[in-house]
């Protein structure tokens, strides 16, 4: 996984726009939200300090590894990880263009 770090005034999350407009026209579980989405993707960005980018975030794998980071961080509350958990697949899958 190539981890971008974030500087001041950078994006926290590369084509934002277009990831929001992806989970707007994607079929969303029940319980999920496109703000909780795109405030749950914020917010690894912001905890990992890096930018999300499909550089970084851009497989099962980069998923996986940046789910360890976050509990090693102490940011393992079952609903956080499973909001951080879905926010990045929907990523890789709009990356991906499925």
């Amino acid at each position: 996984m190539f981890f971008s770090r974030v500087s001041l005034g950078v994006t926290l999350v590369k084509y934002q726009t277009e990831f929001e407009g992806y989970l707007k026209s994607t079929k969303l579980k029940g319980h999920e939200s496109v703000e909780d989405m795109l405030k749950a993707l914020n917010k690894v960005s912001k905890i990992l300090n890096i930018c999300i980018s499909s550089k970084s975030i851009g497989s099962a794998e980069d998923i996986a590894e940046a789910l360890d980071k976050l509990e090693k961080k102490g940011k393992s509350h079952d609903k956080d990880m499973r909001q951080f958990k879905a926010s990045m697949q929907y990523y890789v899958k709009m990356m991906n263009g499925l």
